[in-house]
């Protein structure tokens, strides 16, 4: 297997190449996808500024006053909250396009912790800023809504898979999920490395750590994926498909075998 870097990895000199929307790779997934000319120059003046975060910093803290929204220009982030049992629940895992900081728009305060997975570089926009851009910039209002709804799309959509899958279906789905998502931004959607520790994928997965490494073996074991490490190389997208497919979809799982 292809011991490949971190993903999205961008060390602060290539992030400075990145230092404006106009040249930046990921536009198209993010906030000023869709402006040009001087509603783009417009918007790049209402980025205060870009800057490394290291790996296990916060950007955001649950709880906090909301004044900015962070756009992730490298590296991942977990979002992650207080769990009733005193436990941390993850909800979530950011790449680079990705927005953080929108479900504390209406409350005006973070909902969430964000915290770097690996060393980041991120765009901070004050969101005082955003609201005067947006009352002349009916486009960029369009933008916003778009990604606030899908936002609340796909926790709606979360929430409602991993409340009726199993343990196989819903890791299953995550392999996959994550494997498109880094296909969108240019990478591999069968072979990548995971940012995120056993512990996290466990408390996104409402599992047991010991649950999640059993069924990466199992998986291995069935011919669906390599492993190693943090290493992954999806070897049966279809078997995967099969398995994460929604609970009413199908009455049975297929069979897996265990050591």
């Amino acid at each position: 297997m292809n011991q490949s870097p971190a993903p999205f990895s961008v060390n602060r000199a290539s992030a400075a190449n990145c230092a404006s929307c106009a040249n930046c790779r990921w536009r198209a997934l993010c906030l000023p996808s869709g402006l040009a000319g001087g509603a783009l120059d417009e918007f790049e003046r209402a980025v205060a500024q870009r800057r490394p975060v290291a790996r296990h910093d916060r950007v955001e803290i649950g709880g906090a006053p909301f004044g900015q929204l962070h756009a992730v220009l490298s590296g991942q982030f977990k979002l992650q909250r207080a769990a009733p049992d005193g436990g941390m629940q993850v909800l979530g895992f950011a790449m680079p396009g990705d927005l953080l900081g929108l479900d504390a728009i209406g409350t005006g305060r973070y909902a969430n912790d964000a915290v770097a997975l690996s060393e980041c570089v991120i765009c901070t926009i004050p969101y005082a800023s955003l609201e005067q851009l947006m009352a002349h910039q009916p486009a960029l209002a369009r933008r916003l809504s778009q990604l606030l709804s899908a936002s609340l799309a796909q926790r709606q959509d979360q929430m409602l898979f991993l409340g009726n899958a199993r343990a196989p279906q819903r890791l299953a789905r995550l392999l996959l999920d994550l494997g498109g998502r880094y296909s969108e931004r240019g990478g591999s959607a069968t072979d990548f490395q995971l940012c995120m520790s056993r512990e996290d994928l466990a408390a996104y997965l409402a599992l047991t750590v010991e649950s999640v490494s059993r069924l990466l073996s199992m998986f291995k074991q069935n011919g669906l994926l390599a492993v190693s490490n943090r290493a992954i190389t999806l070897l049966d997208t279809a078997g995967l498909r099969a398995i994460a497919a929604p609970p009413a979809a199908t009455s049975s799982l297929p069979v897996l075998h265990s050591a």
